[in-house]
């Protein structure tokens, strides 16, 4: 099996992806004032989260290997995930202790005063908790600076990938 260099930049690319639709919605909910387009900016910039998280848990998928007609082949999880599989705090709980160092290293040396571990806990359940509003055990109420963790997350494992 093909082994998947850590963080993946497949993943991290994904990541990218809901960040940019997190960060545009939440440009969009402030210059519109609509205030509505917060909940989606957050769940996306949540999701963007867990890719994140997720790029440095991954490995080659051997049911479907990389070949001549299929170079990417595909990916998945390393570990098994408790609960959902979407918790921030538990992916960068199974984190290698390794990653995780560089990961904390890094992160201090960006931004020494932006608690990354504080806001993956707060973050961890954002996602599931804000995809169904209406449900009893959704989320309610988010503080916004958590919309500033996607964006730190891919500057610290852009500084990881050099």
């Amino acid at each position: 099996m093909n082994q998947e260099p850590l963080p993946s930049a497949w993943v991290i690319e994904e990541a990218r992806t809901f960040m940019r639709a997190a960060q545009i919605l939440e440009q969009r909910a402030t210059d519109d004032r609509d205030p509505n387009l917060f909940w989606p900016a957050v769940m996306n910039s949540a999701l963007a989260c867990e890719l994140f998280l997720k790029s440095c848990l991954v490995e080659a998928d051997p049911r479907y290997p990389r070949t001549e007609h299929d170079p990417e082949g595909h990916l998945r999880l390393a570990v098994r995930m408790p609960g959902n599989g979407h918790g921030l705090a538990d992916l960068y709980n199974v984190i290698s202790p390794e990653l995780t160092n560089q990961l904390c290293e890094i992160s201090k040396q960006m931004a020494p005063d932006f608690p990354l571990e504080k806001w993956i806990k707060i973050a961890s359940r954002l996602f599931v908790g804000t995809r169904y509003p209406y449900e009893a055990n959704s989320v309610q109420s988010v503080d916004l600076e958590v919309l500033k963790l996607a964006p730190h997350l891919d500057c610290v494992l852009a500084e990881m990938m050099r």
